[in-house]
């Protein structure tokens, strides 16, 4: 069960908004905006965006059909993306000892997740925004905890004026919206989205839409 939230997003152009890459001297190792426990992505091309998006959709499914409410999706969607077994419901390893969850999961106990640190449903897009000249600085899918710092799945980024209207158009398609993030450094805009869903969509959208752009350019 993916968990929905409750609310209005505005797909519209954010016109009024700053715009453009953060200087140089404002981006550190740890990335833009205060943000805890963030890296900078730096380059991203299309293909590491594809195999991330694929990951991602079927670690999501397993996810899925793990789980029944809200509650269960928050813990193994945490074991998966931790490597950790002990995050997973109660019994939910033993009586599930043999599916092809709990062997992912013990194999990214051993190898690292292959989400890069990054979480179940905003890993795809951060990867795709990334790919078009995107600067992304802070993700959360949104948590059913008191530790989640966002309410709902949030991307933050920042890209010129040319890329935001670019994106407008699929972010429209896919039920995500813009939000201000301003608040938490210059030129940064928010993608939010009922849920990771509309996100796994946008992502989806992105580099299907550049993989036709550029098989049209002349060679």
């Amino acid at each position: 069960m993916i968990p929905i939230v409750d609310i209005d997003v505005d797909p519209s152009f954010p016109a009024n908004l700053a715009m453009g890459w953060p200087d140089e001297e404002d981006v550190s190792e740890e990335g833009y905006g205060y943000f805890h426990n963030v890296w900078a992505m730096g380059d991203v091309t299309r293909s590491e965006a594809l195999a991330m998006i694929e990951e991602e959709q079927h670690l999501v499914r397993l996810v899925d059909q793990a789980s029944r409410t809200d509650a269960e999706f928050e813990a193994v969607a945490k074991a998966v993306e931790a490597g950790e077994l002990d995050y997973l419901p109660d019994d939910y390893a033993t009586r599930y000892a043999d599916s092809e969850l709990i062997q992912l999961v013990t194999v990214f106990a051993d190898e690292g997740s292959p989400l890069d640190t990054l979480e179940l449903g905003v890993a795809g897009l951060t990867f795709a925004l990334s790919s078009v000249r995107c600067f992304t600085a802070a993700s959360c899918r949104r948590h059913c905890s008191d530790g989640s710092w966002s309410d709902r799945p949030v991307v933050f980024f920042a890209a010129e004026r040319s890329t935001v209207q670019w994106l407008t158009p699929m972010v429209r398609e896919s039920g995500c919206g813009f939000a201000d993030g301003s608040e938490r450094a210059d030129k940064l805009l928010i993608v939010e989205a009922p849920s990771i869903t509309n996100f796994m969509t946008l992502a989806n959208l992105i580099v299907r839409l550049t993989e036709r752009q550029d098989s049209s350019k002349p060679s």
